[in-house]
């Protein structure tokens, strides 16, 4: 029946909350006038318009209340009473100052059981924050503060979150640090209010520490593990974050490419080239990272400083499929030419040329190493060819000079042993 006032009440910490908390004969405040005193009829018409809320004629009951409190006679804790449901009315339909507002003149009727009006107290202070009125929420809440015997943690946790509105972080650390400190078990957005509180003052170690809680906590919300990932990196303990990073794939929590390229960045600062290839190129080949000439040309860098040179030029190759100009076949050429494949190397180099793009120091090169290519398979004649156009080019003419007559050497012992083998 009171199903919309009671979740009204929970939200704003409702009473039941505070009874363990508060004594009902707090020597601070004495109730005034008689406490508790109302007719047969009064009651009937409170429960009736009370009634009303769970089928949300606010209006009717609105109307009604009104109209009760508006009489001559009516004692302070009718009054009292009333202007409660009215406030719990007001807080139904959204209408956060005008709630607080009759909650303020129940309070300062001061007829209700200490446990009640204490109880309102401590929601006058969230009313007035739910209507943005921070500051004055604050002061309620000292007042609230200096009235009760005992304060519940989650007055304190209120009070953090309204000098969180007000960026009042230091403040609002203090206060939920005392949340925390009062409750045997925490909740968890308490620490994360903390964390916040950390973060904005930039407490780096304490962010640490907290996270740490989280990830207790809450040990699959990936979140706390890449963020506290991040907080070890900028306290420059590289190889926490690391094994941050490596738990957290382990527990298969990696999921967006940014995860995985934040794996991939820590293994290539920690100078763990092997593993940082093998982890871009699993998170391709799983469609977990995009396809594309960067990341590819990412995965074959750190193959070949990995000096995995088949895996490089794999890798290479797949971004020579997206590349534009001929910069990444001719980055390719140098790969082959290390492993001694001639053939793959003037097959790449050739590509490089046809694609283009290229500047004159690298395309004098390029002609300089098709030559090279050419020469070591015994292709003489092209090898000339290509050593002709690499003299084109300033930096690449002495080389290609050289070669040149080096190149005329070795025709003339080619056509020696060709005639020497000869019938």
């Amino acid at each position: 029946m009171y199903k919309k006032i009671l979740i009204t009440l929970f939200c704003f910490s409702t009473l039941a909350v505070h009874a363990a908390a508060l004594k009902t004969d707090n020597p601070v405040r004495k109730p005034s006038g008689q406490v508790g005193v109302m007719s047969e009829p009064q009651s009937k018409k409170i429960t009736k318009y009370s009634e009303m809320l769970a089928d949300e004629k606010y209006a009717e009951a609105k109307s009604g209340l009104t109209a009760m409190v508006s009489r001559s006679g009516v004692s302070d804790y009718v009054q009292a009473v009333i202007y409660q449901l009215l406030g719990h009315i007001d807080s139904l339909q959204g209408n956060y100052t005008a709630s607080a507002a009759n909650f303020k003149k129940s309070i300062d009727l001061d007829a209700m059981p200490n446990t009640t009006h204490f109880g309102m107290m401590l929601q006058y202070a969230q009313l007035l924050m739910l209507g943005d009125n921070h500051a004055g929420g604050l002061r309620a809440l000292d007042e609230y503060f200096a009235v009760v015997d005992e304060i519940p943690s989650s007055a304190f946790a209120i009070k953090a979150n309204a000098h969180a509105q007000l960026e009042q972080f230091r403040e609002g650390k203090a206060a939920i640090k005392q949340a925390i400190q009062l409750e045997e078990k925490p909740k968890e957005s308490w620490y994360q209010l903390l964390l916040a509180f950390h973060s904005e003052l930039t407490e780096y170690r304490e962010m640490a520490e907290v996270l740490n809680i989280l990830i207790t906590m809450s040990p699959d919300k990936k979140t706390y593990w890449m963020q506290l990932s991040s907080v070890y990196f900028t306290l420059k303990d590289d190889k926490r974050s690391l094994a941050v990073l490596e738990l957290a794939k382990k527990k298969n929590l990696l999921e967006k490419e940014t995860d995985y390229m934040q794996l991939f960045k820590m293994y290539s600062y920690n100078s763990i080239p092997y593993k940082a290839a093998e982890t871009l190129q699993e998170a391709l080949d799983a469609n977990k990272v995009e396809s594309n000439f960067k990341n590819w040309k990412q995965a074959g860098a750190v193959w070949y400083e990995a000096r995995e040179l088949k895996k490089a030029l794999a890798a290479y190759d797949k971004a020579s499929g997206y590349a534009t100009d001929g910069d990444m076949d001719l980055t390719r050429s140098y790969l082959y030419l290390d492993l001694e494949d001639w053939s793959k190397a003037i097959e790449s180099i050739t590509s490089a040329l046809q694609k283009g793009g290229l500047d004159d120091n690298k395309t004098g090169n390029a002609w300089l190493m098709l030559g090279m290519s050419h020469a070591s398979l015994k292709n003489y004649s092209q090898a000339r060819t290509a050593f002709n156009n690499a003299v084109k080019y300033s930096k690449a003419r002495g080389n290609a000079e050289q070669w040149l007559n080096h190149l005329t050497t070795l025709e003339r012992k080619a056509a020696q042993q060709t005639a020497s083998s000869g019938p």
